[in-house]
């Protein structure tokens, strides 16, 4: 299906109004919150809460009301949206993210990338979850952990878990985004270093995905009990026997130790055995290590087939995790993430969930754009920010069908272009990273 923005807008529109049709679902007082005409209607409060910019409630209302004598004030928004439930926006972004229907695949793959980043807002002591006192210099502030699913072909965030900073787990949370994905077909998981775990690797294995994940190598010498050849570069193949129990326990009750057995400590979590079960579980991978471009040396785990993913091309695949990094970049400073309007908790979570489906709903508008080479010696891609903006625009019907405009935003991809990271103290931001909303 060719998805043009027109067609977005009306997929997400009719999902807005059968969530209207049903307020009692999404509120917290059902049977009274929404049930009196209003000018802040249940709709009208979740489409200004995607369309939402960097300014001010009070500037953001006016805009959308075009300066009628009519327009609601700031402390009427925000009681109306402190009548939605947290699954409001977070069920209408997986709503609106499941009707899409992404096509671009690498060699016949999903390539998901998982990563968490953190997110910064105003304090509110009353939720010690996720607050942070501060020195005594200094204010104090909340933190957020968002985990997410990241489509690194098509652009799309497929899942995201939300959690308070004093209670993220970022491998539990991978756990339950394999588990519900509705990602169909064949899928290459791509994860850096923090999900390297036997129990992430088991739930991988019972959901049927592939995966590519990078492993802790500072000076190691042995990886599950087997030694690691001293070579710069290897791919040996591993077959683990996990158990809970010490070999002598289980000599004692009379069980033979497997040949490549692979004791879980009782601390770690590991889902398919209990704490003392006497059962074992099996695992298969490969380790490989090879040398970056940089000099520096990676190790990985993966139970991708040898012969069609050789050593070179895990080298390469791998390289492509570094598209949810650039996808968190666009998603606080283009979409605005970091511009939050709320420090309460459940509107806080409002903010995270709209930004990623707007982040989504721009990037499935691109699809439709006509990105091909033309006169130019590169290929070319939308400009995202741009993008935003006539997304966003489109969207409070205040601009026409962005395709045409988009299509003309064009950005080369220069291919081994490299900078140096700046080193940034402070929390200055440059004009280049001003939210597009």
């Amino acid at each position: 299906m060719k998805y043009t923005p027109k067609i977005l807008r009306g997929m997400l529109y009719s999902l807005i109004r059968k969530m209207g049709e049903q307020p009692e679902k999404y509120v917290k007082r059902p049977g009274r919150d929404f049930t009196r005409p209003r000018t802040l209607t249940f709709e009208t409060v979740l489409s200004l809460l995607l369309t939402m910019s960097e300014n001010s409630i009070g500037k953001v209302l006016i805009g959308r009301f075009q300066n009628s004598e009519k327009t609601p004030s700031a402390s009427a928004f925000v009681q109306q949206r402190q009548k939605l439930l947290p699954a409001a926006l977070e069920g209408l972004f997986h709503r609106f993210t499941a009707l899409l229907r992404p096509e671009k695949t690498f060699r016949g793959y999903r390539l998901l990338a998982v990563d968490g980043s953190s997110l910064k807002s105003a304090a509110c002591p009353e939720d010690p979850a996720s607050y942070h006192p501060g020195t005594p210099r200094q204010h104090g502030w909340n933190l957020w952990h968002m985990n997410a699913l990241f489509d690194l072909e098509n652009g799309i965030y497929t899942d995201l878990i939300v959690q308070k900073e004093h209670e993220k787990n970022e491998c539990r949370a991978l756990c339950q985004m394999a588990e519900r994905s509705r990602v169909s077909g064949k899928v290459i998981l791509l994860a850096d270093r923090n999900y390297e775990s036997c129990n992430n690797l088991a739930h991988l294995k019972r959901r049927g995905w592939n995966y590519l994940i990078r492993v802790r190598d500072k000076g190691r010498a042995i990886a599950y009990g087997t030694p690691l050849p001293v070579q710069p570069e290897f791919d040996i193949p591993l077959q683990l026997t996990v158990g809970r129990l010490t070999p002598r326990q289980l000599e004692a009750r009379g069980i033979a130790v497997p040949a490549s057995y692979y004791r879980i400590p009782p601390a770690m979590t590991f889902d398919f055995l209990e704490s003392n079960s006497p059962d074992f579980y099996e695992i298969s991978f490969r380790i490989v290590r090879f040398q970056t471009s940089g000099g520096k040396m990676e190790t990985l785990i993966t139970n991708l087939d040898p012969e069609r993913f050789p050593l070179s091309t895990l080298k390469t695949l791998y390289a492509r995790r570094w598209g949810i990094e650039i996808s968190f970049r666009s998603l606080k400073y283009a979409v605005g993430l970091i511009h939050l309007h709320a420090k309460k908790p459940d509107l806080v979570l409002q903010e995270i969930f709209a930004c990623f489906l707007i982040f989504n709903f721009t990037q499935a508008s691109t699809w439709a754009a006509d990105i091909s080479h033309g006169n130019s010696k590169y290929k070319r891609h939308i400009n995202f920010s741009d993008a935003v903006f006539a997304c966003c625009a489109f969207l409070r019907r205040t601009a026409s069908d962005p395709l045409l405009l988009l299509r003309r935003k064009l950005l080369p991809f220069r291919p081994g272009r490299l900078f140096p990271r700046p080193k940034i103290t402070g929390n200055r931001i440059s004009s280049c990273y001003t939210s597009a909303r």
